[in-house]
């Protein structure tokens, strides 16, 4: 997708990203204290309500930086009541946060503020992760244990829905991969409190969408079922490496009205992906499951992926 140049936010001594509440869990396990600096401050793409800006942020008490990416929420200025919502929201997601607690696969997420020509917006930051997301990572390393990465996705759901959470976004682009080459689950409950704070009751088209459960995409229900349904998607997409459906702006509707009528069926079209197994095919197809009452538990679909590694 080609973006106008000229809309992307000069950073030059515009930025400043100061997370605060800092909580480290999984791999992260000091609590850094205080900033010392925060440098090469860059612009670095837009998300669905966000700008994003890429920095290196060393602490007080530590000598190497730490690279993060700060997503600042995308407020017109002086709109106080815009500000105060995503204030909420950021308020919101600290909490969750706590309530999800520690587990070595999922990301941190710290709160924060980026200030932007004399102007500040609240904002979230995590870690940022070099190898990218799931599908890209195996695109460049095809020789990675696809099999382990989801596997390990699914342990990390099996935590986040013992918590009586709803992640709202599984996706490939919300599952990255640390430096060490494992799992780090990203944007917990994030699009799910902010499309709850700026459309209400209203439905709208998830930017996702392709990745929803018929159920979600025409009622607009988010639940740990539906978790279970994107999160087969997803690992479909991590052994074709492509999204179910070739995206392309304002063309979604066949797709929409084929997920509402006929969940994924009619994509797959009953073939499995070369390097997948027999057995992780049917669960796959057990969790695509129109009904949801048919679908496997996240516990469940762990269960059975640790047998299948057991097996091997």
């Amino acid at each position: 997708m080609a973006f106008n140049t000229s809309l992307i936010p000069k950073t030059e001594n515009m930025l400043q990203v100061t997370p605060f509440h800092l909580s480290r869990n999984g791999a992260f396990q000091r609590r850094p204290r205080g900033i010392l600096r925060v440098e090469n401050k860059q612009f670095a793409g837009f998300a669905g309500y966000s700008d994003l800006y890429k920095a290196d942020v060393t602490f007080s008490d530590q000598s190497k930086p730490l690279p993060i990416i700060a997503k600042a929420f995308r407020i017109i200025p002086n709109d106080e009541e815009s500000n105060d919502q995503f204030t909420n929201i950021v308020d919101m997601l600290q909490d969750r946060e706590s309530a999800v607690g520690a587990h070595e696969h999922i990301s941190p997420i710290w709160s924060a503020s980026v200030v932007m020509a004399g102007y500040t917006v609240p904002a979230i930051a995590t870690p940022y992760y070099g190898n990218g997301n799931i599908i890209n990572y195996v695109r460049f390393h095809p020789s990675a244990d696809r099999f382990e990465l989801v596997r390990q996705t699914a342990s990390t759901l099996v935590h986040i829905h013992s918590k009586d959470i709803v992640h709202g976004d599984i996706c490939p682009e919300n599952i990255c991969i640390a430096d060490d080459g494992t799992v780090r689950v990203t944007d917990i409950a994030v699009d799910t409190l902010v499309r709850q704070t700026i459309h209400g009751n209203n439905l709208c088209v998830p930017s996702k969408w392709m990745y929803k459960s018929p159920e979600e995409l025409e009622w607009g229900y988010r639940t740990t079922q539906t978790d279970i349904y994107s999160f087969a998607v997803t690992v479909y997409s991590v052994y074709t490496l492509k999204p179910p459906f070739v995206s392309k702006a304002h063309s979604y509707g066949k797709g929409l009205v084929q997920i509402i009528n006929h969940g994924h069926d009619g994509l797959f079209e009953e073939i499995k992906p070369d390097a997948m197994s027999n057995d992780l095919w049917e669960v796959v197809r057990m969790c695509c499951a129109v009904d949801p009452s048919l679908r496997p538990s996240m516990k469940e679909v762990n269960g059975m992926l640790v047998r299948m590694r057991e097996d091997k």
